[in-house]
């Protein structure tokens, strides 16, 4: 009896191993991350535990290898087949045929009701649809487009984001930065994922969010990267794990005074695991940048093509930040796999008026 339990507690566990190995395969194949913590450990369990099934139950191994062959065991125990079977023991083995149709229904039922949940909501000609093909087609500027579409699409919000009431931290003035010669720096470009888990400086910090987003011209003012409209729809939420002279926490840069808003205090490292699908370099990154979108900041002028230009917005900004982390002998690398909930979760966003779009790691290389 003990060994019947073993055998099935044996099983349920390597089934278990193996439908968490697969899952996280899928999930990172379909999320397009490069490499997942989760699905790593979860594989080598998986077979770890068949090496050690095969060990522990090698004798029975044995005897059913040599069954299928025809073989008898030297105690004469013999498998019988199908045939020998008694007639009760292959009814309560079988799938009976009312079993396979509920079983059936249920599963059509299902697939169905499942369809009809998540897709309700969309206009009928979006069932099934692409809906980023839709949105691009949708997004498209044409006369017949203009009349159809709304004329008002709200107000202009402010263009800074400020947190009153969090501790400020100003960051050192960009004074005597050298970095790289710019062509050095394009041809040295990379994403990096391997970091030797060592502080980032504040200097350092400093140049990568002054590159990124900082302020270059006060008088309008401008950026360092380009904006459409100069609407500037972005904000840089740094995540510290390891900056020197910085506790660790997630900090809201204020482009305005070039400073940071210490929002959370704390070591944040598992959530951004979780919330990144398992890729371990921010584990071991100095600073993660989460960068969010105000979308109305766009929305109230370009309307339908707001989102494209928000998009190509964070594309400038990520390049800035990538050829400064570069210069600085740092290793960048962007991530546009994660949980949106999670990521907006962790930076105190709503997920609807503001949310993440990109996230960029920055380590000490090896």
């Amino acid at each position: 009896m003990l060994g019947k339990r073993f055998d099935l507690a044996v099983l349920l566990i390597l089934l278990l191993a193996f439908a968490v190995t697969a899952t996280t395969g899928l999930l990172a194949d379909y999320l397009g991350i490069p490499r997942s913590l989760y699905h790593r450990l979860s594989a080598y369990s998986l077979a770890a535990l068949a090496l050690w099934h095969v060990v522990v139950r090698r004798q029975q191994l044995r005897g059913r290898i040599k069954a299928a062959l025809g073989r008898r065991e030297r105690s004469g125990h013999r498998y019988l087949p199908d045939s020998a079977m008694p007639a009760s023991q292959l009814r309560r083995s079988a799938l009976s045929r009312r079993s396979f149709l509920i079983s059936g229904v249920t599963g059509i039922a299902g697939f169905f009701l499942g369809r009809w949940f998540v897709q309700g909501g969309l206009p009928a000609e979006l069932e099934g649809a692409d809906l980023g093909l839709a949105y691009h087609e949708w997004s498209k500027p044409s006369v017949t487009a203009f009349l159809r579409k709304p004329l008002q699409w709200g107000l202009q919000p402010p263009q800074y984001k400020d947190y009153p009431s969090a501790p400020r931290m100003p960051l050192p003035a960009i004074t005597d930065y050298k970095g790289l010669p710019f062509g050095e720096t394009v041809q040295r470009r990379r994403s990096l994922r391997e970091y030797a888990g060592k502080p980032l400086t504040l200097e350092q910090l400093s140049v990568l969010l002054h590159s990124a987003y900082g302020i270059t011209e006060r008088t309008y003012p401008l950026r360092a990267s380009p904006s459409a409209g100069g609407l500037y729809p972005l904000e840089i939420y740094p995540v510290v794990n390891e900056v020197t002279g910085l506790s660790s926490g997630v900090y809201h840069y204020q482009p305005k005074d070039h400073a940071l808003d210490l929002i959370k205090e704390g070591d944040h490292r598992s959530s951004l695991l979780g919330g990144t699908g398992g890729q371990d370099m921010v584990l071991k990154a100095g600073v993660l940048f989460v960068i969010t979108a105000i979308f109305q900041r766009t929305r109230w002028k370009y309307q339908d093509r707001a989102y494209r230009y928000i998009l190509l917005d964070a594309g400038h900004l990520g390049e800035n930040l990538y050829l400064a982390a570069t210069s600085l002998g740092l290793g960048p690398c962007g991530i546009g796999a994660f949980f949106d909930e999670e990521m907006n979760r962790i930076v105190g966003v709503d997920g609807k008026e503001e949310s993440t779009v990109y996230l960029i790691s920055v380590g000490n290389l090896v």
